[in-house]
């Protein structure tokens, strides 16, 4: 579907001076995306099918996995993943959304003590934590979550 996934994805490379949505962030859309879909349209899934959807990306070369989802609890298959990754150097950044459970709980894959995986919680145009957003000691960094603007609404 046309979800959250497809919005990410305009914020990150709208074409820009076409006259239509916004401008992303590569405004001449020079970025590769290769898309793992690990959910449904719903926006329900499994950790493995977020596994596969990783899996997927990395095999096609991805060096930024973006991953804005998350869900409560570990995957120990997902754990050796990222381990093996980082065993054998591969050179790749999971970008995912701390969660937005409004507290400070884990989310997986943000919680996952990786080197490779950056935790982001979200932030509203005051530079204030938003209300949903989660907070924890795996948060790595912050960004814009509220009313951000995309090819989507």
């Amino acid at each position: 579907g046309d979800g959250h996934g497809t919005h990410v994805a305009g914020t990150m490379v709208a074409i820009g001076n076409n006259g239509i949505g916004v401008v992303g962030v590569t405004s001449n859309a020079s970025m590769p995306l290769h898309i793992g879909k690990g959910l449904g349209d719903d926006g329900f899934g499994s950790n493995s099918g977020v596994l596969a959807a990783m899996e997927s990306c990395v095999q096609s070369g991805a060096k930024v996995i973006n991953m804005s989802l998350g869900g409560p609890d570990a995957s120990g298959a997902v754990e050796e993943f990222l381990t093996k990754l980082e065993n054998d150097g591969t050179d790749v950044l999971i970008v995912a959304a701390a969660g937005n459970g409004g507290d400070a709980s884990y989310s997986f894959p943000a919680s996952y003590d990786s080197p490779l995986v950056m935790s982001v919680a979200a932030v509203d145009i005051n530079g204030e934590r938003a209300p949903f957003s989660q907070y924890n000691d795996q948060v790595d960094i912050a960004a814009p979550g509220v009313g951000v603007k995309s090819t989507v609404a």
